[in-house]
């Protein structure tokens, strides 16, 4: 071989290296290729609201995203194209992403199959907002080559999940008590990265005078009636039926209190106090919460259907309250209430206790201890009217720990730092 072939040879080796090194890091300032996998694409939840915000901010900031879903098998099924579609994101139905241990072959090879498909997509990250389905995103990603980065929104659906957290797989907690509640289930600590939500302070702003107002006379609200918000999914382990039986125990106390609006109006006679519903109420559910209700007075308690803009009814209410049984994996109600101004009340554990704390761990409670509960809220609501400047002061907090600048630079990085692995 004569010393110029050799020459050639070595330098097509050293041309071909370095276009595989640059496929496989990932320059802070290089667009990134992004398969986001989620079920729905409805605005049903926090979750989804999440993904479709972060996939909004991912693309401003010049990266693509492709995102992997199973619409027409989730809940108001084709509700939620639209917003994607205004962005230019690319949507792709995905496969069944369950997984049974006794059909594990089977789900495997469909798996395998599917990651085939993202392989031809050349991404550089896997990102899986559902980690209930950790075992599809594992196999997937390593048959498609991709890193997988798994979100965790919520509490482990697994006991164990040490087997599926190998390669490279790394996991974005919501919240320091979830970081700490994978870590039990067995995701190594040092694969784990806290990625905090935020929300867009100026899309869930204060209101004026005359937007409440507004927001309380197309609910059929008036001005003088004491009005306590709860909004999301109406299932027990939400809290709504703690938060019914705390009900009967605040209308109860209602007479031997102040209970006004915020703002308070001059020379308004004072109303019993209502509670407002907002959400999906399931079948499974819907027999407990009508039962509940029903024992209320009537007129007490208002319920209203799901709804993806929130912000009329958080301008309408005095106070949110967020009284999760099952411990929340950040608690995105407790930040958009207290964006537009809301004083909240929320269980002490989970997401909404990590965020309530220091100064505002006073308003966090065991909504399993309805007295207590009952108790929270009559206090918060009057606390409302004596220290006016407690919402203002919720906002500007908001807007130091919990908007979507540092969010969007901590999930960023995350993803940047494990697709140039």
């Amino acid at each position: 071989m004569t010393d110029r072939k050799r020459t050639t040879d070595r330098k097509r080796t050293t041309d071909r290296k370095r276009t595989t090194d640059r496929r496989r890091t990932t320059e802070p300032d290089r667009p990134l290729r992004i398969g986001a996998v989620v079920t729905g694409l409805a605005l049903i939840g926090g979750l989804e609201r999440c993904v479709l915000e972060d996939t909004a901010d991912l693309v401003a900031a010049g990266h693509e995203v492709e995102v992997w879903h199973r619409d027409a098998h989730a809940p108001r099924p084709g509700e939620g194209r639209a917003p994607y579609e205004r962005l230019g994101v690319p949507l792709v139905d995905a496969t069944d992403l369950r997984f049974g241990v006794r059909t594990a072959l089977l789900d495997a090879w469909r798996f395998a199959r599917e990651g085939l498909r993202i392989r031809r997509s050349r991404l550089d990250v896997l990102w899986l907002n559902r980690p209930e389905y950790l075992p599809f995103g594992r196999i997937a990603s390593m048959v498609a080559g991709v890193p997988l980065a798994v979100h965790l929104h919520h509490a482990p659906n697994y006991r164990r999940v040490r087997a599926f957290s190998g390669g490279r797989t790394r996991f974005f907690a919501v919240s320091n008590a979830m970081a700490a509640a994978w870590q039990e289930v067995g995701a190594p600590a040092d694969k784990i990265t806290i990625v905090p939500n935020g929300v867009d302070t100026d899309a869930f702003r204060a209101a004026t005078p005359d937007e409440v107002r507004r927001a309380r006379a197309t609910l059929g609200i008036d001005d003088a009636t004491p009005t306590v918000l709860y909004y999301g999914r109406l299932t027990r382990s939400k809290g709504v039926l703690a938060l019914l039986a705390a009900w009967g125990q605040v209308l109860a106390t209602a007479d031997a209190r102040s209970l006004q609006t915020v703002p308070a109006v001059p020379g308004a006679p004072r109303r019993a106090p209502l509670l407002v519903l907002a959400g999906a109420l399931y079948p499974s559910e819907a027999d407990a919460v009508n039962r509940a209700i029903a024992e209320l007075p009537e007129g007490s308690v208002l319920v209203l259907p799901e709804r993806d803009d929130v912000v009329p009814l958080l301008h309408a209410a005095d106070l949110v309250v967020a009284p999760s049984i099952e411990p929340e994996g950040f608690g995105r109600v407790v930040v958009e209430a207290m964006s537009t101004g809301r004083p909240v009340v929320a269980a002490a554990s989970g997401g909404t206790g990590e965020i309530l704390s220091g100064e505002w761990a006073r308003f966090t409670v065991d909504p399993a201890d309805t007295q207590a509960l009952a108790r929270k809220v009559s206090d918060v609501l009057d606390e409302a009217v004596r220290d006016p400047s407690l919402g203002a002061r919720g906002r500007e907090f908001v807007r130091a720990h919990h908007g979507r600048e540092p969010h969007v630079a901590a999930l960023l990085g995350a993803l940047q730092e494990h697709a140039g692995r």
